[in-house]
């Protein structure tokens, strides 16, 4: 068994790809990589849509294979019912409680819970605790990118002003194609 630090990589484990996203169909990547850029990295977080992201990993960072971010959110803000038709996406809750809708079910998630939404299929969430951090993971990369495009670089590890929510919707309504999503309005 090879041991290493965090912040060096690690070659020892093929890893295959599926072809989904464009880069992983380029890539076949043979090597893990390890790193640790710390949970509580200022300069890889941001404030989105009234919620602090921080990217613990990137497609850049994992050959396109998946990103994952923890979210730390409040009661009250919640995404517009949409679809993604690159990426599936998983959620764990790691504090607070959420219910998700996915297709036509509804699932009431406490800590600990897992969740996994397919791409394809019309999914939302809303947050019933005052408070909720999650992580999610973006399988394959790619849609970390629309997060970053439409958030501005935190300035502190704290939530954004209470006011600031899904404010830019029309933005995100003409972008939402380029990254593989549809919004699905009442």
């Amino acid at each position: 068994m090879k041991v290493t630090n965090m912040t060096q990589k690690i070659i020892d484990l093929e890893i295959s790809s599926s072809g989904e996203s464009p880069d992983a169909a380029k890539l076949k990547p043979t090597e893990s990589i390890a790193f640790s850029h710390g949970r509580q990295s200022l300069d890889r977080s941001v404030w989105y849509s009234g919620s602090l992201l921080t990217f613990l990993a990137t497609g850049e960072e994992t050959h396109g294979q998946f990103a994952l971010v923890e979210a730390v959110g409040r009661r009250g803000n919640l995404p517009p019912r949409h679809i993604h038709h690159r990426e599936d996406e998983i959620y764990y809750i790691l504090e607070g409680e959420m219910v998700f809708s996915v297709g036509d079910r509804t699932i009431k998630g406490t800590a600990g819970t897992m969740v996994f939404l397919p791409r394809g299929v019309p999914h939302s969430w809303t947050i019933e605790s005052e408070q909720i951090r999650i992580l999610f993971l973006l399988t394959p990369a790619g849609l970390e990118e629309w997060f970053k495009k439409f958030s501005v670089p935190a300035p502190a590890m704290t939530l954004p002003p209470a006011d600031e929510g899904y404010g830019e919707v029309q933005r995100m309504l003409e972008a939402a194609p380029r990254y593989g999503m549809e919004f699905v309005l009442p």
